[in-house]
C-alpha cells in the first residue's frame, strides 16, 4: 500500500514539474507565434495590385529553357512601403529543389532603376536574393512554389560601408516618381540577368500615383548610387 501511494505522489510531483516547466516556457513560445502571425499579416496582399510585371528572357538566358516570372507590387497610401510577390517558374530559387541540376539554379533577384541608368538598365534600389546582399529584413522565400515575397521600405537601404558598391539599396521613397513611371525592373540572375520585367502601373496604380503626386512626393530629384 506504502509503495502505491509513494507511486502516486511521484507521479503528481512529476506532472506537477512538467505544468511548471511548460508555463515558463509558454509566453514566449506565444510571443514568437504572435511574431511570426503578425508577419504574416503583412504580408498578405490584396487581390488587385498596383503594378505588375511579366519577365522576359534576355538575351543572357540559355538556349532552350522555359524560364519565367511574375510580379506583383502593392504601395501604401502614403508612399512609404512597397509590397512584392515574384514567382519563378522553372528555376531553383535554393538549389535544393533540382540538386542534381545546377543550370536551373537562381544566383540573384533585384530590383532596378532604368531611370538612374540609361533609361532600359539601371542600378539596384532593392537587393532581394542571394548576391550580393538581402537588404529586406521582412522577406520570406517558399522554395518550392518558387515564391518571394516581402516589403520594401526605406529601412532597407544598404549602408555605404557595407562594403557592397554599385548595387546598393535605396530608399523608396526617394525613387517613388520612377516606380510610378514604370521604371523599375525585376531582374532574375543565372550567372548573368536572365530574366527582366518592368512595373507598370495598373488602374488602380494609378490612381494612387496621382494621389501621391498631390501630396508632392513623387518629387523629380532621385537618390544616385555611389561609385568609388
Amino acid at each position: 500500500m506504502q509503495t502505491k501511494t509513494n507511486l502516486l505522489v511521484f507521479s503528481l510531483a512529476a506532472i506537477l514539474s512538467l505544468s511548471v516547466v511548460a508555463m515558463g516556457e509558454l509566453p514566449q513560445a506565444v510571443a514568437e507565434k504572435d511574431h511570426d502571425d503578425d508577419h504574416e499579416k503583412k504580408l498578405k496582399f490584396k487581390k488587385k495590385a498596383d503594378f505588375t510585371a511579366d519577365c522576359m528572357q534576355t538575351d543572357n538566358a540559355p538556349a532552350n529553357v522555359d524560364w519565367d516570372c511574375k510580379a506583383s507590387f502593392w504601395l501604401d497610401k502614403n508612399g512609404e512601403n512597397l509590397k512584392y510577390k515574384i514567382q519563378i517558374d522553372n528555376m531553383d530559387l535554393t538549389g535544393f529543389q533540382t540538386p542534381a541540376d545546377t543550370t536551373d539554379d537562381v544566383s540573384a533577384l533585384h530590383l532596378h532603376d532604368a531611370s538612374l541608368g540609361d533609361g532600359t538598365t539601371g542600378p539596384h534600389v532593392l537587393n532581394v536574393w542571394k548576391a550580393p546582399i538581402e537588404d529586406d529584413d521582412q522577406m520570406r522565400v517558399i522554395p518550392a512554389l518558387g515564391i518571394i515575397k516581402g516589403i520594401y521600405d526605406d529601412s532597407d537601404v544598404t549602408p555605404h560601408d557595407a562594403g557592397v558598391h554599385h548595387g546598393e539599396s535605396l530608399p523608396l521613397t526617394d525613387n517613388l516618381g520612377d516606380l510610378c513611371n514604370g521604371k523599375f525592373y525585376v531582374m532574375v540572375h543565372n550567372g548573368p540577368g536572365v530574366l527582366k520585367g518592368f512595373a507598370e502601373p495598373t488602374s488602380q496604380g494609378e490612381k494612387l500615383c496621382k494621389k501621391l503626386d498631390k501630396k508632392g512626393l513623387l518629387d523629380d530629384g532621385v537618390s544616385e548610387p555611389h561609385h568609388d
